[in-house]
């Protein structure tokens, strides 16, 4: 059954993938936005991007105003380079600013068929530099900050068109392609192997424990979250448009991942698929102690929707939905674990509480667990806390000393890395009977044990198990 699931969904995912490239033609790149000059904003940044090493790119912007903007003489489109944007921002007046920019084009506007229109075209000529450079696009009426004119001032509407050597992928972002196709093939293969271990548990001995299941499905959401951007991107390089919706997805699976990873690093902390016991319960327990404690009988606690089951649906609804929000500062591409902008952050700090709680489970179950098994909770204790935590102190570092434009290439390569060897481990974790831990699981159990150690257990096989005819998939 499980693999008849898989296969379907894979046919309605490249079905899905066939209509929308069939949907999508080529077309201008459209960033588009509006803006009004005044005497307290004489400036307005309408983009920036990234050319690469001896590359030449280009930028067209149209603007459209509904009334002509009749201050044209000082009305600039300026060109400036990472490498003087400091001294930009740093600049007190729009005056002041001028000097540090190597371009500059006026802005006059037409009447044409009932509005008025002008277009400014500009080479971003990277031709003699070694290494890529960010370009910064900014308008301005410097004149404003002399003379009281904002009455004259429309509201102005613009596109903004640029080229990297032909292509509208920002030299920033001509990592994607490589990393998705590698994070593509291992998560794949990752996900036919665990869905191969399932059949293969189900035909030896009739059971299986749903952490595999969970564990293919993380791997899943990782190979189509890939799978999906890889087609975004070769969109996007044609015409700069690329799919918004295959996008979307994508950063959705890449969360929902995450989501999983983390739940059964939490629930194994826990001690989840160990006997009760083996694990001691836990007495004079806070509240904090009991919260996370309920992972190690996550489906229990999720049929009787307790304050764990709460939390266990905290995470996954926040990861979705820090990723849609992360989608309202950037939708060119997938910006999840972007470093930059709010939702990006409230992640980092999200991950930081969730090690803590990693840590804080492993103790607790450490404490309680026979002395054969401590070693290995110390272990567990130190991967798993540091792979909640290692993402955040990376943010932090590209923030501080890696290149702008290089940072995004920074966290999108180790998040990558980290959310597969996220996977990696627990696909050891489920399929591996090399430690202790694993002598005791119910990972590895066969029906005959299973039965018994629900017995010993004293809780009721059916409320430990799903059946499919002969088939269980265990639960605890």
């Amino acid at each position: 059954m499980a693999v008849r699931q898989s296969v379907g969904f894979v046919r309605i995912a490249l079905l899905l993938s066939l209509l929308l490239l069939l949907r999508w033609t080529a077309d201008a790149k459209t960033t588009s936005g509006k803006f009004r000059l005044s005497g307290l904003n004489t400036e307005y940044i309408l983009g920036s991007f990234a050319i690469s090493a001896n590359k030449i790119g280009h930028l067209k912007v149209v603007f459209k105003s509904k009334e002509p903007y009749q201050l044209n003489k000082d009305f600039y489109v300026r060109l400036y380079r990472d490498d003087q944007w400091k001294s930009y921002n740093k600049a007190p007046s729009c005056t002041e600013k001028v000097p540090f920019s190597i371009l500059n084009e006026q802005v006059t506007t037409n009447k044409v068929k009932g509005h008025y229109e002008a277009e400014v075209s500009m080479e971003l000529n990277n031709h003699k530099d070694n290494k890529p450079h960010f370009f910064y696009f900014v308008v301005t009426d410097c004149s404003l900050e002399f003379y009281m004119h904002d009455s004259q001032v429309p509201q102005m509407s613009y596109t903004l068109t640029t080229w990297n050597d032909g292509s509208h992928v920002s030299a920033n972002e001509s990592h994607l392609r490589n990393l998705h196709t590698i994070t593509l093939l291992l998560s794949g293969i990752l996900a036919l192997l665990l869905g191969m271990t399932i059949v293969i548990q189900l035909y030896e001995k009739s059971t299986v424990h749903a952490a595999v299941f969970l564990v293919m499905a993380a791997a899943a959401c990782d190979c189509f979250s890939s799978m999906f951007e890889l087609i975004h991107l070769s969109l996007y390089a044609h015409d700069g448009i690329g799919s918004y919706l295959l996008d979307a997805v994508s950063a959705h699976l890449e969360a929902i991942c995450d989501s999983l990873v983390a739940l059964l690093l939490l629930s194994v902390a826990a001690g989840w698929t160990l006997p009760t016991d083996v694990v001691q319960v836990q007495q004079n327990a806070t509240g904090i102690q009991k919260l996370l404690g309920g992972l190690q009988s996550p489906f229990v606690a999720l049929r009787s929707f307790t304050p764990t089951a709460v939390l266990a649906i905290g995470i996954l609804l926040s990861h979705v939905i820090l990723a849609q929000w992360g989608r309202t500062y950037n939708d060119d591409f997938d910006s999840y674990h972007d470093l930059e902008h709010l939702p990006g952050k409230l992640l980092m700090l999200w991950r930081i509480l969730l090690g803590l709680g990693m840590l804080g489970c492993c103790i607790s179950t450490r404490m309680r667990c026979p002395p054969s098994l401590q070693f290995f909770y110390l272990q567990l204790a130190v991967v798993g806390t540091m792979w909640f935590l290692s993402l955040p102190v990376l943010t932090w570092i590209a923030n501080t000393i890696v290149p702008y434009h290089l940072r995004h290439r920074t966290v999108g390569i180790w998040g990558a890395t980290l959310q597969t060897s996220g996977i990696l481990l627990l696909s050891w974790l489920v399929t591996s009977h090399s430690t202790a831990y694993h002598r005791f699981s119910h990972m590895t159990a066969t029906k005959e044990s299973l039965t018994d150690s629900l017995a010993s257990a004293g809780g009721s096989e059916d409320a430990r198990t799903w059946m499919f005819g002969k088939a269980k998939v265990r639960l605890d």
